[in-house]
């Protein structure tokens, strides 16, 4: 009696286990595309909001080269990044998106959005002032030209420009290592279950050939209590 029901025990395990294991199997796979997700968005992210910071600086710096040379070179790069900004150039990494368009692909907090904001309305601010050196350096009045975008009040805008949008960075991939992070640890239980069904699946197919060798001695001592018996 004890040798069928532990060998029945034992045939209803392996299946049961490997059933268990080909679901654990699928949340191992589902979790490790979960945490390459999550690493590829940190970098996208990341990506789009240093280009950001990235373009804006240069956006200043062509438009001051400009103010004070008046090189046609220095406005035509000058308009070539504003373009890169506006989504109507491809950027460096061969992508023709808009500043706008990159933050709306973004899924972001409430506190990020208004660093986000702030950086925003800076931008205008910086961009009316940028238009206004443009327009009077093309018409000759250079000095008043340098002084929209030489002068406190633009440098502050820009400062509060780059200081939001660097606070922003850190929050966001604050965000995003925690999420990596948590990816990480569902993986690592993920694999841990996986491994403690291996252990149990091996050590279930030991018992069975185990019980299984033992079946002709479990039917000879079987017929000797029946000959006992008569």
């Amino acid at each position: 009696m004890h040798y069928k029901g532990a060998l029945r025990l034992t045939l209803w395990l392996v299946p049961g286990l490997l059933l268990l294991g080909a679901v654990i199997l699928w949340l191992l796979l589902q979790t490790q595309r979960e945490l390459e997700r999550a690493q590829q968005t940190r970098f996208d992210y990341f990506e789009a909001a240093n280009q950001i910071r990235m373009l804006s600086g240069q956006l200043s710096a062509r438009v001051r080269s400009y103010a004070y040379t008046g090189s046609k070179r220095d406005l035509s790069l000058y308009y070539h990044v504003l373009a890169m900004t506006e989504g109507r150039h491809a950027r460096v990494n061969g992508k023709t998106i808009s500043n706008e368009q990159l933050l709306q692909s973004m899924a972001l907090t409430r506190e990020e959005l208004s660093l986000l904001e702030r950086a925003r309305q800076a931008t205008l601010t910086l961009a009316r002032l940028e238009d206004e050196a443009l327009r009077l350096t093309e018409a000759g009045y250079a000095h008043q030209a340098r002084q929209k975008v030489f002068n406190a009040d633009y440098d502050s805008y820009s400062e509060l420009v780059t200081s939001s949008v660097n606070q922003f960075i850190g929050l966001l991939l604050k965000r995003l290592d925690q999420n990596i992070e948590q990816e990480r640890l569902q993986h690592r239980y993920a694999m841990a279950a996986m491994i403690l069904i291996f252990v149990l699946l091996i050590l279930c197919i030991l018992v069975l050939s185990w019980l299984l060798r033992q079946e002709p001695c479990a039917v000879d001592m079987s017929g000797a209590e029946q000959e006992s018996t008569f």
